[in-house]
């Protein structure tokens, strides 16, 4: 994104009047180790490095290295907590917030970092996921059920009508929970989720889905077959890349396509022990156990009329 210049001054005047310039040095390294800012500065071993030289330096790397807002999410979390043990107040940081929150970012005080305001844009990072970076990342596996047949028996536009309002469907569901989708076929996609309660987030996601599919199904769908779905979750590492195809190598992206292939039914969520384990007794209760395979259960939830 392109930094506005009233942001960068309000970072070099931070750094200058708030920390030494060891001090400065250091907190970069917390996000780019081996970071030499006497090499970057080009000031000889024998010259100090000025405060307002260092942090301009400073202020162009992390610019240029994509990673403003991490860096500011550091100095709130240095503000709050201290560094090293000692008090830190640093400068222009209500100043500094309000810029970013202008450039289309809020502060995410769980996570402790800066993500995209959903109103502002969407991409698949939430413009916080780093290439190369590890990340633990929620996933919600969709399958269309049947969309062979389907795409066989009825007309192109009328399924491309019908599966534009699935992905609406699924689009609706995860705006609302900050999720996003990091890959969507003609016959399913996968979403992650990141951010606050994941786990909770992609799961409630997950059944609300299936509840707007069988409403859609009564009322709106223009086929004379129902559309099915089978959903599942997962959670895990993640080597995060812009490459779908990379993306997909992670175990627990595997993992979640190999829960929605082998356990689940058509028109059911299944998950894994992991994320049942960690969701609250009352949203725990509405799935059941369906297999065990290895020592590792799963877990389903699917629709039925009341007996």
């Amino acid at each position: 994104m392109k930094i506005r210049s009233s942001l960068q001054n309000f970072l070099i005047r931070s750094l200058a009047e708030s920390v030494t310039v060891e001090v400065m040095e250091a907190i970069v390294k917390e996000l780019v180790p081996g970071y030499d800012l006497r090499r970057r500065t080009g000031f000889p071993l024998n010259i100090p490095i000025p405060n307002r030289d260092a942090a301009r330096q400073i202020c162009s790397d992390i610019i240029e290295l994509n990673i403003l807002t991490h860096f500011i999410s550091l100095l709130i979390e240095i503000n709050t907590n201290g560094y090293f043990g000692r008090r830190v107040r640093i400068s222009y940081l209500r100043e500094m917030i309000k810029e970013v929150y202008e450039h289309g970012f809020i502060y995410d005080s769980v996570n402790k970092i800066f993500v995209e305001n959903p109103i502002v844009r969407r991409t698949r990072n939430w413009g916080v996921l780093r290439n190369g970076q590890e990340y633990v990342i929620t996933f919600l596996r969709l399958d269309i059920v049947g969309n062979s047949e389907l795409v066989r028996k009825y007309p192109e536009d009328l399924i491309n009508a019908t599966y534009d309002d699935l992905l609406g469907i699924v689009q609706g569901s995860i705006d609302a929970r900050n999720g996003r989708i990091w890959n969507w076929e003609g016959d399913g996609g996968l979403i992650a989720f990141y951010f606050s309660n994941k786990n909770k987030l992609a799961t409630l996601s997950g059944m609300e889905i299936l509840h707007e599919l069988f409403i859609y199904n009564q009322i709106k769908n223009r086929l004379e077959h129902p559309i099915g779905v089978r959903a599942a979750i997962h959670t895990g590492f993640c080597n995060y890349t812009e490459n779908i195809e990379d993306l997909k190598k992670n175990e627990a992206i595997k993992t979640v396509i190999d829960i929605e292939s082998r356990f689940t039914q058509p028109n059911s969520l299944t998950m894994s022990l992991n994320i049942h384990s960690s969701l609250e007794r009352e949203m725990a209760n509405h799935f059941n156990i369906i297999a065990e395979e290895k020592g590792t259960k799963y877990f389903n939830y699917h629709l039925k009329w009341e007996q």
